[in-house]
């Protein structure tokens, strides 16, 4: 993970931060942290943008993900720059770890996605099930926060996210701060794939902006990182 040291005070009073290589030390570039309102605005434009990516149907979004695989292959050796120079894994872990594991995740859902959410039958129990009929219909739930750590930047970032777009849901990603260009990735990918505006965005930051995100009225939080951080999730999703 990039080495964080806290940049000089913005005028603005954003938060920013320095990012360091952790192999060599190197300048990796400035993180600028997202404000509140920058969230609550990514929030309310997924909120927005749900309903027609619903509308789509899963087979209409699984193309999506099709066509963010396909732009996975052809950016290949620029996702295991970012990751390699960001992180300082090899190559060859960028590539077991997070590409292959990506390109696993939007196949798979792409492919067995519609086929998770379809309508079918349940058989009532008891006496019921000598007048009723029952169909089971899933509904997406709105919009999905994902907190995805710094040790895989991409898959963990990439592959909740998949499984809330197939379901119909909209996502807003926020990445680990050691680890944000990584993470970002997976904004690109949809972006680059044709998403729709609002459907899938990238917000930046750090813990403030995770606790933002949680706080921002999203219907269900994604969060993957240490116990402390997911008891304080777990209780405002609890409120």
């Amino acid at each position: 993970m990039a080495i964080v040291t806290p940049a000089e005070a913005a005028p603005d009073g954003r938060r920013r931060y320095q990012l360091h290589s952790p192999a060599d030390g190197r300048s990796v570039g400035t993180l600028e942290c997202d404000t509140d309102a920058e969230v609550a605005d990514a929030i309310r434009a997924a909120r927005t943008a749900q309903p027609a990516w619903a509308a789509l149907g899963a087979e209409g979004r699984a193309e999506y993900l099709r066509g963010a695989l396909d732009v996975l292959i052809e950016r290949i050796d620029h996702v295991v720059e970012v990751i390699t120079r960001e992180s300082g894994k090899p190559a060859t872990e960028a590539l077991m770890i997070d590409v292959f594991a990506a390109a696993d995740s939007l196949s798979y859902y792409a492919k067995h996605g519609p086929k998770f959410v379809a309508a079918s039958n349940a058989r009532p129990h008891g006496v019921l099930k000598l007048t009723k009929k029952v169909r089971l219909h899933y509904q997406p739930l709105g919009v999905v926060g994902v907190i995805s750590p710094w040790n895989g930047p991409l898959i963990l970032t990439l592959n909740p996210a998949v499984q809330a777009l197939i379901a119909g849901n909209t996502v807003v990603m926020k990445p680990s701060e050691v680890t944000p260009w990584s993470g970002a990735l997976a904004g690109e990918l949809f972006d680059a794939a044709g998403l729709p505006p609002g459907v899938a965005q990238v917000v930046q930051g750090d813990g403030a902006t995770g606790a933002a995100l949680v706080e921002g009225g999203v219907d269900k939080i994604h969060f993957t990182g240490s116990v402390a951080t997911g008891r304080k999730i777990a209780e405002a999703c609890g409120r």
